[in-house]
């Protein structure tokens, strides 16, 4: 899902800093204009060229139309970091659990410097995510706040890789957005919900869409409203409820076994009420009870 970012809650990430040696490298020939015209984002109807000239760590690959050196490292970093976190938290092992896309073994990420895209900062997808540089002119690129949009992405490419498709049907929205929340502390303009008073602040002034009734990507009314300022903080709330101690105290890990599952012809309905012994059906019901209590 592409993000917008200006104006996130100020909650900064704290991560273990795990570095890798880069290197830049070569690549395909170029187009008429000295750009090379591809790379795994064009799957997914980007046709953005980059410089050939890549940043390579050792599980990313990092093309730009023209961020520097220093901002193609530093992100390459902050990637291995978030990687070493994600594959601790969720208990992944790559080499049985990844699939990769055809030609793939590490994610690429394209760092756009000379564009601006108003209404998203970065956006995740299988094989690979898309973020602005460090060196944007326009974007801010205070740290914090650009980890957290890291993460949350790559939360995204994770998900692809487990589940082996970029395919949004095979899991609920509520829950691929919500994990991305989850572990990037909070990228909504409204920040995380920890209290009642912020749950009836947002409800009051969004309304009380439920968000577990938000099964696809056009379920949400009003995206560009709504999506941003009230889903993703109900999103993350509706998973934190699930992996809380205080809630249902279940593992990260049960989250990786539905990805895994799904891919294998599993459907989510039934692999939910598996894993967390509730059914879909009675935490859409009683989602407002239960949170109401869990913020209690």
């Amino acid at each position: 899902m592409r993000r917008q970012t200006d104006g996130a809650a100020p909650h900064v990430l704290v991560f273990a800093l795990v570095l890798f040696s880069g290197a830049a490298c070569g690549d395909s020939p170029t187009d008429q204009d000295g750009m090379v015209d591809s790379g795994s984002w064009y799957r997914t109807g980007f046709r953005w060229p980059h410089d050939g000239a890549p940043y390579e760590s050792a599980n990313f690959i990092v093309y730009s139309d023209a961020a520097s050196f220093e901002a193609r490292e530093k992100l390459s970093e902050i990637g291995e970091s978030l990687m070493v976190e994600l594959i601790d938290d969720f208990e992944i092992d790559p080499a049985t659990m990844f699939r990769w896309p055809p030609s793939q073994s590490k994610l690429h990420i394209y760092t756009y410097r000379d564009r601006y895209e108003q209404s998203w900062g970065g956006w995740g997808y299988y094989g690979g995510l898309m973020i602005y540089s460090l060196d944007h002119p326009i974007r801010s690129t205070e740290l914090g706040n650009y980890t957290r949009v890291v993460t949350h992405e790559l939360m995204h490419a994770t998900e692809g890789l487990l589940k082996g498709t970029d395919n949004p049907r095979l899991v609920d929205v509520w829950l691929t957005e919500g994990i991305a929340e989850y572990v990037a502390g909070g990228t909504s303009s409204s920040g995380s919900i920890t209290s009642l008073a912020t749950l009836d602040s947002l409800v009051a002034t969004y309304g009380g869409v439920n968000p577990v009734a938000m099964h696809r990507y056009e379920d949400y009314p009003d995206v560009e409203n709504l999506g941003y300022k009230y889903l993703y903080a109900m999103f993350e709330l509706a998973t934190k409820y699930l992996l809380d101690p205080d809630g249902l105290g279940r593992p990260e890990s049960a989250i990786r076994d539905i990805y895994l599952d799904v891919r294998n012809g599993a459907r989510f309905e039934t692999l939910f009420e598996e894993r967390f012994g509730l059914s879909l059906q009675r935490y859409e019901e009683e989602f407002w009870e239960r949170i109401r209590a869990f913020l209690e």
